[in-house]
């Protein structure tokens, strides 16, 4: 099923310039986009909002990688073009591991972190990291389940920070002893 929805998605590239430019771009340069934002969010010291924003980002982002990495490790996943012949490769690619997408798992580590910052830059760049995730296949370079399999680990990451970002913000007050004198 993978192949085949990696293959109706692939067979879209080399057919359209505009369409072929559109997602060789994303694919090439949407993770700069996304890591310069992250960057300027951090310097922004006008906005002490932006630079929280900004640091649980970096954050959600870290542990995205870390899981995407030990995931990787331990399950290696031949890319599209190694395994298959009839791929429409629209750039170069090393051969190592498809699994997880890293395109994939940074754009939507950091979409879904600012999600729960700023719903609307969080909006923007869910729907600039569903473009990157889907030029993916389209240029030959992940399966869906690669993409798919980012987005449920960048989702996991973003959860798990905003949970921790609000137990800081919002302790649990400290319990009072209970006086068992009458």
């Amino acid at each position: 099923m993978d192949f085949t929805i990696f293959q109706w998605i692939n067979s879209f590239a080399g057919k359209n310039p505009l369409l072929d430019g559109l997602m060789m771009g994303m694919t090439a340069y949407g993770p700069y986009g996304f890591a310069i934002l992250l960057f300027l969010m951090l310097l922004n010291w006008r906005s002490k909002s932006q630079r929280i924003g900004g640091f649980y980002a970096g954050v959600t982002l870290m542990l995205a990688f870390i899981i995407s990495y030990g995931i990787g490790q331990c399950w290696s996943r031949e890319r599209p073009f190694v395994t298959h012949d009839q791929v429409n490769v629209l750039l170069h690619h090393a051969a190592d591991s498809s699994f997880p997408s890293d395109h994939t798992t940074g754009a939507f580590a950091i979409a879904f972190a600012l999600w729960y910052h700023n719903r609307f830059l969080g909006g923007i760049l869910l729907v600039l990291a569903l473009m990157i995730g889907i030029s993916r296949p389209f240029v030959g370079h992940h399966y869906p389940g690669d993409v798919l399999a980012a987005i449920l680990i960048a989702f996991l990451a973003a959860k798990t920070v905003q949970l921790i970002r609000e137990k800081r913000q919002h302790p649990l007050p400290a319990k009072t002893p209970v006086s068992t004198r009458g």
